[in-house]
């Protein structure tokens, strides 16, 4: 079981690095050297290669461990893993709750704000009587370091849960084929727009799209027919989850509970920070959309309840990058 703690604690642990970066801290003044976090190499962009090397190497080696456990020691197995799970899930409601978007200064003590300290290990974090600054790389690389050892775990997650049923099973008098052929697979529902809702969430929507992603977009919404690849919003992330919790919240959504929902946006769209495509995966979509973090700083729509009861959508108009 070594190497499943060796892959666990990595998980959770984070090893910041102090930069020295010029920034020009007054208007018109000369560039200053100052101190500042970085997580930009355990993220799988900016050639952090290594990190994503490391976490694969240790996921296939924990998974060696598991094979040879029965289901009574596999079992504290998955509970911890939940564990995680569930430290992750907090990290995305802290995150959300002190995420103020693009271009955004943040607090020195930003760190201790998402109680990032409390939830996993970090290496290197400084006093803040040391003034190092928090930049609004630091905290779009930090979501993605996340996505990515959550990316890990769930794969872990899913093949100990496999293994845990096919021991669970044939330990029964029941023969496993015969059980395979009686469990019925989980059906998830999809999310279904009011009518006319379809249509006008696409003309609020298109401008944050490529008219290519454009032609697929339409129909994604209009008969929930997947696109060839997630379509991308060239916009926040959040702003695209807060979007559909809007109409999701005001009923103009339905069909489908929130984490149905959830896995439906994170199956089929993605976002661009800083030119690279990144994804939505479900444990961020749901600290917005299922928990109650703070409204989105800067939405793209507003949904309004009318006098008569109904609910009418107004889309923000905001400078954006407009492909019509």
């Amino acid at each position: 079981m070594k190497h499943l703690k060796k892959f666990l604690t990595r998980l959770q642990t984070f090893k910041l690095r102090v930069l020295q970066r010029k920034i020009f801290k007054r208007p018109f003044g000369a560039a200053e050297e100052v101190p500042v976090y970085d997580i930009a190499h355990e993220t799988k962009y900016y050639d952090a290669f290594t990190f994503e090397s490391e976490l694969r190497l240790l996921s296939e080696m924990a998974s060696l461990d598991l094979l040879p456990l029965p289901s009574n020691r596999l079992r504290p197995v998955v509970d911890q893993i939940r564990q995680v799970e569930q430290r992750f899930r907090q990290f995305w409601v802290n995150y959300h709750a002190h995420y103020d978007g693009y271009g955004m200064n943040y607090s020195n003590s930003y760190i201790l704000q998402i109680r990032l300290d409390k939830l996993f290990l970090l290496r290197h974090l400084q006093p803040d009587s040391l003034g190092v600054l928090v930049e609004e790389k630091f905290v779009e690389d930090l979501a993605e370091s996340v996505k990515l050892r959550e990316a890990y775990l769930q794969q872990l997650s899913k093949r100990t849960s496999t293994l845990l049923a096919v021991e669970e099973e044939q330990s029964t008098t029941t023969p496993l084929p015969s059980l395979l052929q009686t469990t019925p697979a989980p059906v998830k529902s999809v999310p279904r727009f009011v009518e006319g809702m379809a249509e006008e969430f696409y003309h609020i929507l298109k401008g944050y799209f490529t008219p290519e992603d454009q032609q697929q977009l339409l129909p994604l919404l209009q008969k929930n027919q997947p696109p060839a690849a997630p379509l991308v919003f060239h916009g926040n992330g959040n702003q695209l989850a807060d979007a559909f919790k809007q109409l999701y919240e005001a009923n103009l959504i339905v069909g489908c509970l929130k984490s149905d929902l959830e896995e439906w946006i994170s199956g089929h769209f993605a976002y661009v920070f800083r030119r690279q495509q990144r994804t939505l995966p479900p444990g961020y979509l749901a600290a917005i959309i299922s928990s109650n973090a703070r409204p989105c700083q800067s939405p793209i729509l507003d949904v309004r309840k009318q006098p008569g009861g109904a609910y009418s959508v107004y889309p923000v108009l905001r400078t954006q990058k407009n492909y019509n």
